[in-house]
């Protein structure tokens, strides 16, 4: 079982809050590009989405100009021109069971200009995740989603192979996501606790100044925590991606025949019964078994762990 920040951040996040997608520990895309959008072809990994290309942008889009698109590039057609809903999430602090704020100083909307706020978090003894947001996000979806899904399954072998020539270390399908919804805020707060100190325990402050001014420092880190600060100042932007949504595919091998033939006769589908045979199927992203490992049994364990 992984004890890399940004695996616990994601699988136990995941488990409490499956409806909000892969929890991403970075959230900032580095400078390569404004922000993940609906749209977006990329990959995650150690906890960061690297953004590919977007299929709704022309190929000589400006934002195209880091990977270049591949080479039979097409734009996704919608007969809804206004496809994404947007609601302001109503959530603070997205904490994973086990995760316990010990100080009585959240509600960071109560704090004046001379405030000297601190919230502290624990988590004795298991492991758990914690994302706390100075301000709430914005959260965005396209209700096409299906108009996505065929899109993907359609083009993914192109959008694989277009990846492969880039030498970045993406090379299996279920390693490209198309981006159908997202969280963004101005900044946030990530904490993950391993389980193997019952005296971990994370301190951070949090200020806001005026009506766009954020802060946040970082107090105190004990025992195997990790604590991880989002951008602090004036005016900014509404661009940290906090939780990602999509699709990704992934090959069905054709294994059932061979099993349900050693219970009776051999079927006549001839491989071509997309249930049975050698195809692609559509997996949402975001589920505790998000996982690079090819047997998702750790993942389960520790969801049977998080119920229990």
């Amino acid at each position: 079982m992984s004890h890399l920040p940004y695996d616990t951040f994601r699988e136990t996040l995941a488990i409490r809050y499956p409806n909000c997608g892969h929890a991403l520990w970075e959230p900032s895309s580095g400078g390569l590009y404004d922000s993940v959008e609906v749209g977006d072809v990329g990959f995650i990994r150690e906890g960061c989405f690297h953004r590919l290309f977007n299929v709704f942008l022309p190929k000589e889009h400006p934002s195209h100009s880091n990977f270049g698109v591949p080479e039979d590039h097409q734009q996704l057609p919608l007969n809804v021109p206004n496809h994404i809903h947007k609601v302001r999430d109503g959530t603070d602090d997205f904490c994973s069971r086990h995760v316990s704020l010990v100080s009585n100083e959240r509600n960071v909307h109560a704090w004046g200009p001379d405030d000297d706020p601190q919230v502290t978090v624990t988590c004795p003894g298991r492991r758990g995740a914690m994302l706390s947001l100075p301000s709430r996000a914005q959260r965005e979806d396209t209700i096409a989603r299906g108009a996505f899904g065929k899109w993907m399954v359609k083009h993914i072998d192109l959008w694989v192979a277009f990846a492969e020539t880039l030498g970045l270390g993406v090379n299996r399908m279920q390693d490209i996501i198309l981006v159908t919804g997202r969280h963004c805020a101005k900044s946030w707060i990530n904490v993950a606790f391993s389980d193997s100190h019952r005296d971990a325990e994370v301190s951070f402050g949090v200020r806001l100044s005026g009506s766009s001014g954020v802060t946040v420092e970082r107090r105190a880190v004990r025992g195997d925590a990790t604590l991880k600060l989002g951008p602090s100042g004036e005016d900014l932007p509404e661009n940290q991606c906090i939780f990602v949504r999509g699709f990704r595919v992934v090959r069905m091998w054709n294994i059932w025949p061979r099993l349900r033939g050693g219970a009776g006769p051999p079927s006549d589908t001839g491989g071509n019964d997309p249930e049975f045979g050698n195809d692609k199927f559509l997996e949402p992203l975001g589920s505790p078994f998000d996982t690079s490992f090819p047997d998702p049994l750790h993942v389960l364990l520790q969801y049977i762990a998080e119920l229990v």
